[in-house]
C-alpha cells in the first residue's frame, strides 16, 4: 500500500520530511504501515509499529489515560511518536532542540492530511 500513496500525501510527506534534521518518517494506520521512509527493512519498520501501538495499549489498559506524543532518547537519534485518532506518525531525529518544533509539525501534519489519509485508506469507487 505505501508505493500507492496520493500524490499530494506525498507531496506533504515530503515536506514534513524537509524539516529539521530528520532521519526517517513512519506513517501508519492502527497496526499497518501506510509510508515506510525510516532507514530500515520494512518488517523493522513494522515491528517498530507493532511495539509502539503496544506501547500505547498498555498505558490504554490503566484506566482512563491515553497519551497522544511519545519521545525517546538513543545514542545518536531520537523517536518521536505522534497519534491522531488511529494514525500514528514516527519521526526519527537528531537534535533533542528540535523535538517542540517537530511535535508541532507532525501535530500540523496529522490533522491536515486526515482527508487525505482517508482517501488513502478508503479509496473511491468508480
Amino acid at each position: 500500500m505505501s508505493a500507492n500513496i496520493a500524490p499530494s500525501l506525498r507531496s506533504a510527506l515530503e515536506r514534513l520530511r524537509n524539516g529539521g534534521s530528520l532521519n526517517g518518517l513512519l506513517l501508519g494506520w492502527r497496526r499497518q504501515v501506510i509510508v515506510n521512509a525510516l532507514p530500515f527493512e520494512p518488517y523493522r519498520a513494522e515491528k517498530l509499529l507493532l511495539s509502539i501501538s503496544d506501547m500505547r495499549d498498555h498505558f490504554r489498559s490503566g484506566g482512563d489515560r491515553l497519551p497522544n506524543v511519545f519521545w525517546f532518547g538513543f545514542e545518536t537519534c531520537y523517536a518521536l511518536v505522534i497519534y491522531r485518532g488511529e494514525c500514528v506518525l514516527v519521526i526519527l531525529h537528531t537534535r533533542a532542540e528540535e523535538a517542540d518544533f517537530l511535535r508541532r509539525t507532525g501535530e500540523t501534519f496529522l490533522e491536515d492530511s486526515q482527508l487525505l489519509i482517508d482517501g488513502l485508506l478508503n479509496p473511491p469507487r468508480a
